[in-house]
């Protein structure tokens, strides 16, 4: 082994030559993620999230995760056609969200169908805002939106199935 004598003022120098870099980079990545906390809310961000039957609806059983954490979950018929709950989760660069469930209809023949809600997108600035759950496509596309007139928003482009939802069936 190569033994090595260093004095005290050659350690102190050389840690000061490698250390002050490593500091710079850790106080603007601290910094960065303090400004991007500060402009999405201080740290979190708050909306409302509202579920409503459809004329159509016998019952819906609807949970909704916000980059992996369970948010709401609406349990909706008749009794109860309505619920609206606020949502507060953690600043963060985006907000992925899913809707987990099953919604059974009463279709224009009389007969019952159960659809089964396992899509997901990504919510634009959803602070302060006021989502539902909306349907479309015959109650197979299920998304976040905000309802204009007799229609919502249209389905975000990011719309897919999150397979986040799936049970296994042995």
């Amino acid at each position: 082994m190569l033994h090595v004598t260093t004095t005290d003022r050659e350690i102190s120098m050389r840690l000061r030559m490698t250390a002050t870099p490593l500091i710079y980079a850790l106080a603007a990545i601290c910094l960065a993620r303090g400004a991007a906390a500060t402009e999405a809310g201080g740290g979190t961000v708050t909306f409302n999230i509202a579920d409503a039957t459809d004329p159509a609806e016998v019952t819906e059983a609807t949970t909704v995760f916000v980059n992996g954490k369970l948010v709401a979950h609406f349990e909706l018929s008749a009794a109860h056609p309505y619920e609206e709950v606020e949502v507060t989760v953690p600043a963060a660069p985006r907000y992925d969200y899913a809707l987990c469930g099953r919604i059974t209809i009463r279709a224009a023949d009389g007969h019952s169908e159960t659809h089964v809600l396992d899509d997901g997108a990504t919510l634009v600035e959803p602070a302060g805002r006021h989502l539902e759950a909306l349907a479309a496509d015959g109650f197979t596309t299920f998304y976040l939106g905000e309802r204009v007139g007799e229609n919502g928003t249209p389905a975000p482009h990011d719309l897919h199935r999150t397979n986040v939802c799936s049970v296994p069936i042995s």
